[in-house]
C-alpha cells in the first residue's frame, strides 16, 4: 500500500505587537524634553522616533533581498556637537590697573547712513574682584542716543575675570540680565527659562575685552593661533574662537598705535556677526578699539579717544 502524507504543521505564532498607545505617550514625551528648546535635528529627531516606535519583542528576521530595511533599522549617528573645546586651555592673566577709557563711535548703517557719536569704557579691580561698564552712543542732533549700556561684575579666579551678573539694555528694549551661577554650573537668563553649561574661563560681552587684555599682559606668547573663550549674552551662550591676526598700527585720536588685532568671525548655525578687538600692548593692553559688524552689513567702531589709568 502507498505510504500516508504527513499532515502540515501548524503556523508560527505571529510576534505580539507593542501596545500603540504606550508608543505615542513616550514619543511625545521624548520630544517636549528638548533641554534648551532648540530644535532637534532630523536625523536625531528620527532616532528617537524609530526608538520609540521599535516593538519591545526581538524584530523579525530581515530578508537578505532588501538592504534598505537593515539600513533604516540601523541607528543613526548623533550629528557633530557645537563648537565646545573638550578643556579649556588655562592662561597666565595679569589684569590690567583700573582705568576710564573714553571712545568715539562711528556707526554705518546698513544702507549706507554714516553717525557719530562717544562711548566709555569703565574698568576698576582691586585684584579680586572687578567691575566693567560700557556706553556705546551716538548724536542725533541735540540729544545722544544710547544705543548699548552694559554692565558686568564678578570676582577673579585662576582663569581671570569670573563674571557674575551681566546686564544689557539696547535702544528701545528693556534691559536683560544674566547669571553665572556658578554653585551649580549653569548659565541663566531673564529673557527664557533656558540654561547652559558654565565652562571654566567663561565671559560676558562686556568682561570679554579685559579678559583679553589680561591674557595678553599675562604673556604676550599666548596671542597665537586661535583663542576659544565662551562668552554669554543676554540671551545664550556660545564659543567664540578669536583668530590672532596679528600686529597692526592703528590710527586713533591718540596717534598711531601699537596693537594686536584679534577677530572673531561669524560662525554659521551659532552667530553671523563678526567681532574685531584691537589691544595696545604700549597702553597697558587696554582695548583701545573694538568693531562689531552684524550680519546685516550695520558696522559699529568704537576707538579710544583717552585713557585714564588709575595707578
Amino acid at each position: 500500500p502507498a505510504p500516508r502524507p504527513r499532515p502540515a504543521p501548524p503556523p508560527p505564532a505571529a510576534a505580539p505587537v507593542a501596545d500603540q498607545g504606550t508608543m505615542t505617550a513616550s514619543t511625545a514625551a521624548e520630544s517636549e524634553d528638548t533641554g534648551t528648546g532648540d530644535e532637534p535635528t532630523e536625523d536625531a529627531a528620527a532616532a528617537k522616533a524609530q526608538q520609540a516606535g521599535a516593538p519591545e519583542t526581538p524584530a523579525p528576521v530581515e530578508s537578505p533581498q532588501d538592504p534598505a530595511a537593515r539600513a533604516a533599522s540601523t541607528p543613526e549617528a548623533q550629528p557633530a556637537p557645537a563648537l565646545e573645546p573638550e578643556k579649556p586651555r588655562h592662561y597666565k592673566v595679569s589684569l590690567p590697573p583700573s582705568a576710564e577709557l573714553a571712545m568715539t563711535v562711528a556707526r554705518r548703517e546698513a544702507d549706507g547712513t554714516e553717525r557719530n557719536g562717544s562711548g566709555a569704557q569703565t574698568w576698576q579691580t582691586d585684584g579680586h574682584g572687578y567691575k566693567v561698564s560700557v556706553e556705546v552712543g551716538i548724536s542725533l542732533l541735540v540729544t545722544r542716543l544710547n544705543l548699548l549700556v552694559t554692565n558686568s561684575e564678578g570676582s577673579v579666579d585662576d582663569f581671570g575675570l569670573a563674571p557674575v551678573t551681566y546686564t544689557e539694555k539696547r535702544v528701545n528694549r528693556a534691559m536683560t540680565a544674566t547669571h553665572f551661577r556658578r554653585a551649580d554650573g549653569k548659565i541663566s537668563f531673564s529673557t527664557n527659562e533656558g540654561s547652559f553649561d558654565l565652562l571654566p574661563g567663561a565671559q560676558d560681552f562686556a568682561s570679554l575685552p579685559f579678559q583679553l587684555a589680561a591674557i595678553g599682559r599675562g604673556d604676550p606668547a599666548q596671542l597665537t593661533g586661535t583663542i576659544d573663550i565662551q562668552v554669554a549674552d543676554s540671551r545664550d551662550a556660545s564659543v567664540y574662537r578669536f583668530e590672532v591676526v596679528g600686529q597692526e598700527p592703528l590710527e586713533t585720536p591718540l596717534g598711531t598705535l601699537k596693537t594686536v588685532h584679534l577677530s572673531r568671525p561669524p560662525r554659521p548655525g551659532s552667530y553671523s556677526s563678526k567681532l574685531d578687538v584691537w589691544l595696545a600692548p604700549d597702553r597697558g593692553w587696554y582695548p583701545v578699539q573694538v568693531r562689531n559688524t552684524e550680519g546685516s552689513g550695520a558696522v559699529t567702531t568704537q576707538s579710544v579717544s583717552r585713557i585714564d589709568a588709575k595707578e
